[in-house]
């Protein structure tokens, strides 16, 4: 009798449990894209910011996300991005001949409008990111300006499109906010002392490819 009500209780507590597994899981999501800086990012110390800021030119980046379901709609996402592109000056078309090496990593809380099971699936998700900048001459020698790492926050959207019962194409609009500012050496006629605080505004699109590695 007592082995029949264990037995009983067991498949009571395990079904929940199963079916929850197959609505959430591991997933893993390589991905690339580009990156557009809205804003300056460097204004040096006594420069005219109409003439002199420098921005980032649109960057390039790849990257990728490993999601752990939480419930059927919640999910917790980690992910990891890196590109590199050149400083232009406001007044010049050409690039400044410093380049900027981006890696950036958040931890995101993701919403689903759907399961991630569902043909169509649109997720909002938002979290603390880590933006870190080092700084290169374009021979690849270390320029004036310090490697920095900036903290703020990453807020975006995800569109899954299921190409198969474990596998989904990813859409994903992203939206970086956080301050800059950099310690720069003496170079020339300009003396050495802490950019502008800058707030950075940067605008990602991706594509990538969901493959769930457990559960789903």
């Amino acid at each position: 009798m007592k082995r029949s009500l264990v037995a009983a209780i067991a498949v009571i507590l395990l079904v929940p449990a199963t079916a929850a597994a197959q609505k959430t899981g591991v997933a893993v999501t390589p991905f690339f894209g580009l990156t557009l800086p809205g804003k300056a990012l460097l204004l040096r110390p006594g420069l005219n910011a109409a003439t002199d800021a420098e921005k980032q030119a649109l960057l390039g980046v790849i990257g990728g996300r490993i999601t752990i379901g939480l419930t059927e709609k919640f999910e917790i996402e980690g992910e990891v991005g890196y590109g590199s592109s050149g400083l232009k000056v406001a007044s010049l078309s050409a690039p400044s001949g410093t380049d900027a090496s981006v890696l950036t990593l958040s931890g995101l809380l993701v919403y689903r409008t759907k399961s991630a099971i569902e043909p169509f699936s649109l997720a909002l998700h938002g979290g603390p990111a880590a933006v870190h900048r080092a700084f290169s001459e374009r021979s690849g020698t270390i320029t004036a300006v310090t490697d920095k790492t900036s903290v703020g926050a990453q807020l975006g959207a995800e569109f899954n499109f299921r190409a198969s019962r474990r596998a989904a194409v990813v859409i994903g609009l992203d939206d970086f906010l956080y301050t800059a500012s950099f310690a720069v050496a003496a170079t020339g006629s300009q003396g050495a002392g802490i950019t502008q605080s800058l707030t950075q505004n940067d605008f990602r699109v991706t594509l990538g490819f969901r493959v769930a590695v457990a559960g789903h």
